[in-house]
């Protein structure tokens, strides 16, 4: 009888085992499939946004006189670089100062 015990047990644990393997895997494919739908969704939404210009074109005009007026280049905003640091600008060849 304890043989048979031992057997039966020895084969519960074989198969938990691989049930429990088994739903393991059932997750993980649940998860990279969730994962792939989210990423092409995510995907087609960034290509189909369209950007938005925060500053409306009168406002941009106003800020772009006043600049003029106090001798900084508006393209720069008298930095003489780019936003980030990294290129002189073109307009005011890095000096930061308005000219005609």
């Amino acid at each position: 009888m304890n043989e048979m015990t031992s057997f039966l047990e020895k084969k519960t644990r074989g198969w938990i085992s691989l049930v429990v393997f088994l739903m393991c895997l059932s997750l993980t494919s649940c998860a990279e499939l969730l994962s792939t739908i989210v990423e092409d969704d995510m995907t087609v939404a960034l290509n189909n946004a369209k950007p938005k210009s925060s500053k409306s074109k009168k406002t941009k005009e106003k800020e772009e006189k006043q600049l003029k007026q106090e001798g900084k280049c508006p393209v720069c905003h008298g930095m003489g670089k780019t936003p980030d640091g990294q290129y002189t600008c073109s307009k005011c060849n890095g000096t930061g100062k308005f000219s005609e």
